[in-house]
């Protein structure tokens, strides 16, 4: 199962998507960002450090990025006006969008021949991995977000 999971993980880093014909591509770090975003509405980046369980450097590296691109940009936080919150441009959404369907694309096309009950318990089982995955690295002391406590 190890030897699964790291080819998996090997080759799902290597599909890079394109966020539109003429956008440059959007690696994984970047699409999980906006994604998140996207699905959640602006957040402080200690936020999003805490939710892919790195630390405040990673991300504030990442952000700057993102924001470079014209993906991503800063707004005034309403309950501590010395924060802020980081929100998606209509060119990130736009990004995000557009990388989304392909990338679920890839997914339908990989799992197109497998029965509606495989998929859902696939769907199951890998939602409670994460889930278990996300709880081990919330307790690890050697985690970013463990070592913030």
């Amino acid at each position: 199962m190890e030897q699964e999971l790291t080819l998996l993980v090997r080759r799902a880093q290597k599909v890079h998507l394109r966020g539109g014909p003429t956008e440059q591509v959007v690696e994984r770090a970047a699409y999980g960002i906006l994604a998140w975003l996207h699905d959640t509405g602006p957040l402080r980046p200690s936020a999003l450090a805490a939710h892919f369980h790195l630390d405040a450097s990673t991300i504030s590296r990442q952000v700057a990025s993102l924001e470079q691109a014209g993906l991503i940009t800063r707004e005034a936080d309403t309950e501590d006006r010395r924060a802020f919150r980081l929100r998606l441009t209509e060119r990130g959404r736009s990004v995000l969008t557009t990388t989304r369907a392909e990338r679920r694309g890839v997914v339908r096309e990989l799992l197109q021949s497998w029965s509606p009950e495989d998929l859902a318990s696939f769907a199951s089982l890998l939602a409670a991995f994460n889930a278990g995955l996300d709880k081990h690295l919330a307790s690890d002391p050697h985690s970013a977000e463990g070592s913030q406590r």
